[in-house]
């Protein structure tokens, strides 16, 4: 079978134009420094070229075709007007004799128009500050740059008609300080970051520390060597960060204040605060009951300083507040608190210990207990001779009498305690004593 190949002319024409298109370019020469294109909108097909000054600027267009027409707009494309000034070499031809403000493009014979070239003398629109400004209407949180002079909007007319603005871009730097967990401090840090205009809703975050701010720009500028740079005077912080830390101060025996839910009391609790110094400048810790609806009214330690430690005598619940103002008292952190639970008491006492045989696992007789504040304690032998004596909860035997062992065996026990809730303990029992019949500085009572 004879397969017949057909070719549309119409296709061929528009794969043509279309590969036309794609090698014609624009490039734009003269003024003072390069020519910087800083916008290609494909939607709309133009491009927007900055020149520093309007001496020598020409525009070349090179496509595969030697036919070039050239045209210019001021309001929309459709309102074109003709250029004659035109050079043409080869596949490329050159306008001279330019202005800015104007879009400038190029017809071909059977080819879709071109993108436009719009002009823009940057040395018209630099911007220049001679006084630049930290303000705030919030400064705990923001600070706002504002400089003694506008700055220019680099405007330019799209194909349609319709206006539309090249942004800028500059650059701020100020310092400020970071906390880090890792060693529970502030660092100095640089914050540095591009904005397209410094003044109009770029809200800066408030630093942490003195600081100037730098200001410098915008790229266009630097680009065609005419940046400027430009820092406040030193903006003095008023924004306080608070942190802080918590330590335990526990009995020499953990067995009160480990296990279990909520301290055992009496617990010495040491509050110590960090927050950003010098700018934070008064520190005030408040204590009081949350379990006592006029708790809150009526505190039961206000404390000004950095550091401090209270000791919860009672059973409940209670709450620590840290709040850090700066050096002038426009500024203040609260958000630092601690919830802090103080059980109920309860005391437990075991029946066997082995002396002696395994230092350091059940080698004492020691109670178990919460929030116990007074304390007494006996241990007698059979006979009811006293073997020990003490006072303390987070002390206990060490199954010794006279500095020797006592015999293994039954010896028993009689405890009065009194809890920081009240409740009033009274207990007695009898103790195993397990131990090793080798051990040859035992005592027989």
């Amino acid at each position: 079978m004879q397969v017949k190949k057909y070719r549309k002319p119409g296709v061929l024409v528009c794969f043509l134009c279309l590969s036309l298109a794609c090698f014609a370019q624009y490039t734009v020469r003269g003024g003072e420094g390069s020519p910087l294109k800083v916008l290609e909108d494909k939607l709309n097909r133009i491009e927007v070229w900055l020149v520093y000054g309007m001496e020598g600027v020409e525009i070349s267009y090179t496509s595969a075709s030697t036919a070039h027409k050239w045209y210019r707009y001021k309001n929309r494309i459709l309102e074109n007007e003709p250029i004659s000034r035109s050079a043409q070499n080869g596949t490329t031809s050159t306008i001279t004799g330019l202005s800015e403000g104007y879009g400038y493009f190029v017809e071909q014979e059977s080819i879709p128009t071109s993108y436009c070239v719009w002009l823009i003398d940057y040395s018209k629109y630099r911007y220049t500050v001679n006084q630049l400004e930290a303000t705030s209407s919030n400064p705990c949180s923001f600070v706002q740059l504002s400089g003694d002079q506008p700055i220019p909007n680099l405007v330019y007319i799209n194909p349609g008609g319709i206006p539309a603005t090249v942004n800028r871009s500059f650059d701020i730097s100020y310092n400020t300080l970071e906390w880090s967990e890792a060693d529970r401090n502030f660092h100095a840090k640089r914050i540095d970051l591009s904005v397209a205009d410094p003044y109009k809703n770029n809200l800066l975050a408030a630093p942490l520390c003195d600081t100037g701010f730098q200001l410098t720009g915008d790229a266009f500028a630097t680009h065609f060597g005419k940046g400027q740079t430009i820092t406040t005077e030193v903006y003095p912080a008023v924004k306080v960060e608070a942190h802080a830390d918590t330590t335990l101060i526990l009995d020499d025996y953990p067995g009160g204040n480990s296990g279990g839910d909520g301290l055992s009391a009496p617990a010495t609790v040491s509050f110590r605060a960090i927050a950003n110094d010098p700018v934070a400048a008064f520190y005030l810790w408040t204590i009081y009951r949350t379990d006592d609806e006029e708790g809150v009214n009526n505190p039961l330690l206000r404390y000004t300083g950095e550091e401090v430690e209270y000791t919860f005598r009672e059973a409940g619940k209670y709450k620590a507040v840290l709040e850090v103002s700066d050096r002038t008292a426009t500024c203040s952190d609260v958000s630092v608190e601690y919830d802090i639970d103080v059980a109920d008491s309860w005391i437990e006492i075991p029946n066997a210990f082995s002396p002696g045989t395994t230092p350091g696992v059940n080698d004492e007789f020691r109670v178990a207990y919460k929030s116990i504040t007074r304390f007494k304690g006996w241990i007698f032998n059979r006979w009811g001779v006293q073997m020990f004596h003490w006072t303390d909860p987070a002390q206990g035997w060490d199954g010794k009498k006279g500095g020797k062992y006592v015999q293994p065996g039954v010896y028993f026990y009689v405890i009065e305690a009194e809890g920081s809730d009240g409740k009033k303990y009274k207990k007695s029992g009898d103790i195993n004593i397990l131990r090793s019949k080798t051990i040859q500085d035992e005592r027989i009572e």
